[in-house]
C-alpha cells in the first residue's frame, strides 16, 4: 500500500488515462509482451476475451500511456475490497513499459495516475518479483511500503480437481 500520492511530471508529449474495452486493441500487444517477459505464450484473442469479460464486469481496470497516438505503457488493477480496512483495496497486476520508451518516466507516471484514482481510505497494492530490484526502487519511491503484516501465498487448482 502507498503512504502518500506524488504529484502529477506526466513527462511532455505523454497522455496517461483510464482505458475501457475500447481500447483493448492497443493494449494488447504491450500485454503480450508483459507475458513475453515473464516466458508465457500469448493467445492474443484469448487475451482479448479475458480483458473484456474483466471490463464488461467491472472486476479491473486498464490503464494506458501513449504518446500521439501510439500506447507505450499499459497498467491493469483489478478491484477488490477488504472487510479488515472496510475500504476497496485495488490491486496493480500488470504493469508494463515497452522497452524504447523504459527510463523515461512513464512507469512513475502512470502509477500515480492510479493512485489519484483510488477513492479516499482505499489502498493500492501490488505484487513483484523478489529479484525485480529496480521496479521495487520506483515503488518505494512511490511511497509504497512492503507489507511487513501478511504472508503471500498462492494456490492453483490442478486439471485433475
Amino acid at each position: 500500500m502507498y503512504t502518500s500520492t506524488p504529484p502529477d511530471t506526466t513527462p511532455a508529449g505523454m497522455t496517461l488515462r483510464q482505458g475501457d474495452a475500447s481500447d483493448i486493441p492497443d493494449a494488447l500487444p504491450l500485454l503480450a509482451a508483459y507475458r513475453a517477459f515473464y516466458g508465457l505464450p500469448t493467445d492474443n484473442a484469448a487475451l482479448a476475451d479475458y480483458l473484456q469479460a474483466r471490463l464488461a464486469a467491472g472486476e479491473a481496470t486498464l490503464w494506458l500511456a501513449s504518446v500521439p497516438a501510439h500506447p507505450v505503457a499499459v497498467a491493469l488493477c483489478y478491484r477488490g475490497y477488504s472487510t479488515l480496512s472496510l475500504a476497496r483495496n485495488d490491486l496493480l497486476h500488470d504493469l508494463y513499459v515497452a522497452p524504447d520508451w523504459r527510463r523515461q518516466g512513464l512507469a512513475a507516471a502512470l502509477l500515480r495516475a492510479i493512485q489519484r484514482s483510488i477513492p479516499p481510505g482505499g489502498s493500492l497494492w501490488l505484487e513483484t518479483a523478489h529479484s525485480n530490484h529496480s521496479a521495487q526502487a520506483l515503488y518505494l519511491g512511490l511511497g509504497f511500503v512492503p507489507d511487513n503484516a501478511f504472508l503471500t501465498m498462492s494456490w492453483q487448482r490442478p486439471a485433475d480437481l
